[in-house]
């Protein structure tokens, strides 16, 4: 009987898995379950509403196929006609918007789907739970039916972000408080003269800002964070620096190693040195103790975000633009009280030994993705997690797994038949969120799975 594999999860993980294995020669049947039919091929952060946002990453590096890198850039130039209010120009170096990347992998997964017939389907539910079936997996979903498969690859991606405020407070269910920044109220309840916080200065926080830009919002916007620094803009003058492998057993040599790699190269930005790092970072990160990459996580982590995740120049301009304008300000601090109001949510946030009293009218959590799995509010999370099936790690980083994505259960044994990709191998890659990493473990899932 020919093998069978069923990926839970329609964005670009689980497509780019789908892909892989129903173009492996003489591969398994492969059935994607995607819950949101609109995030199909594109998960959330393709979605049709980014039609401006643009990638932070240029198009030239944005190919599903690693074997033909200009692939998306061709298909721009194939399809520029349709985009020609979006997009003034064609080339690898450009940052397109998100929503025209999804329509790509989206067109990518029906050509495929097309080709393969009956090897690929797809099936728009919600998967609740993997159960055993002598040597293979029941699949359950939430319309009730059941599934069975020889192989279940979780492609879940991103989690929203963990909550800002304790259970009991107010503020959590309050109307004004948008605990996602995805959700489909933040928009369209905000109007033009209001003060709006965001909790974060990441990329998710860049996103809400120039979403309001585009729709002309006109009142003020906070950004509040720990560290009050903005993502670094990408520098396309200066590629990654050519580095021979190097070897650091520490965080803090690596971080001696980069300052010295600064001082021998001061006509190169900082940032383009860190790129360096990028094929050498996962066998640093699995090298590491635990200990070691707690510390990481504390002292290194917030300058490895703005350096390693950066936006385009136009991204980082319009901020600046706003804040020269008096309509955009950024903060340092944390919040250590929430109150709500008649006339908004009272925050209290602590910045530099000071208690900072003010009102907002809308409040959205931009912390960036949940990684610590017990904190996840998600069906089949906290099912795997009650059967013992998966295993959290210590750190927050997603689930105990190997580098190859096989799970790894609270026994500490491998579970059979059941495999990640994606975010949720943070533990043990670290680096695991970019098209480039993603390709990657989607063709070796294939080879593993299909090349037996």
């Amino acid at each position: 009987m020919k093998a069978k594999v069923i990926i839970i999860g329609g964005g670009l993980s689980g497509v780019l898995a789908a892909m892989q294995l129903a173009q492996f020669p003489g591969g398994p049947d492969v059935l994607l379950i995607e819950k949101n039919p609109e995030l199909l091929g594109r998960g959330v952060a393709y979605q049709y509403d980014f039609t401006h946002q643009p990638l932070n990453v240029v198009a030239g590096g944005m190919s599903l196929f690693a074997d033909r890198p200009l692939d998306f850039v061709e298909w721009l130039e194939a399809n520029h006609f349709k985009y020609n209010h979006l997009i003034e120009k064609v080339s690898p170096q450009e940052f397109i918007p998100r929503k025209i990347f999804g329509d790509y992998v989206l067109e990518n997964l029906e050509r495929v789907q097309h080709e393969a017939a009956d090897r690929l389907q797809i099936r728009i539910d919600e998967a609740v739970s993997i159960m055993d079936f002598g040597t293979r997996k029941t699949v359950v979903l939430a319309s009730g039916n059941e599934l069975h498969a020889d192989h279940v690859i979780l492609a879940l991606g991103n989690f929203p972000p963990a909550d800002l405020f304790l259970p009991d407070n107010p503020v959590q269910n309050d109307p004004r408080y948008y605990a996602s920044p995805w959700s489909d109220k933040v928009y369209s309840h905000i109007t033009g003269d209001e003060h709006i916080l965001l909790v974060g200065s990441g990329l998710t926080a860049v996103d809400i800002v120039l979403g309001l830009i585009l729709r002309k919002f006109s009142g003020k916007v906070t950004m509040l964070s720990r560290r009050g620094r903005f993502p670094l803009p990408h520098d396309l003058s200066h590629p990654a620096l050519q580095i021979l492998e190097p070897e650091i057993k520490h965080p803090r040599k690596m971080l001696l190693w980069v300052r010295e790699l600064i001082r021998k190269n001061p006509d190169i930005p900082w940032p383009s040195i860190m790129d360096g790092l990028r094929p050498f970072t996962k066998k640093i990160w699995l090298a590491w103790t635990l200990d070691e990459k707690s510390y990481f996580l504390r002292k290194i982590r917030p300058y490895w975000e703005i350096a390693r995740h950066r936006i385009p120049a136009k991204s980082s301009a319009l901020l600046n633009e706003m804040m020269n304008a008096g309509k955009l300000e950024l903060k340092k601090g944390y919040i250590v009280e929430a109150i709500a109001t008649d006339s908004g949510i009272e925050i209290v946030y602590r910045s530099e030994r000071n208690d900072i009293r003010q009102v907002f009218h809308k409040v959205i959590n931009c912390t960036g993705p949940e990684s610590n799995y017990r904190k996840v509010r998600f069906p089949i999370i906290g099912d795997l997690i009650g059967q013992g099936k998966v295993k959290t790690d210590e750190l927050g980083l997603g689930i105990k797994c190997t580098p190859e994505g096989r799970i790894i259960n609270q026994r500490g044994e491998i579970e059979e038949g059941i495999w990640c990709i994606g975010p949720m191998r943070k533990s043990v890659l670290w680096e695991t969120t970019a098209l480039r990493e993603l390709r990657e473990q989607a063709s070796e899932l294939a080879l593993l799975i299909a090349g037996k």
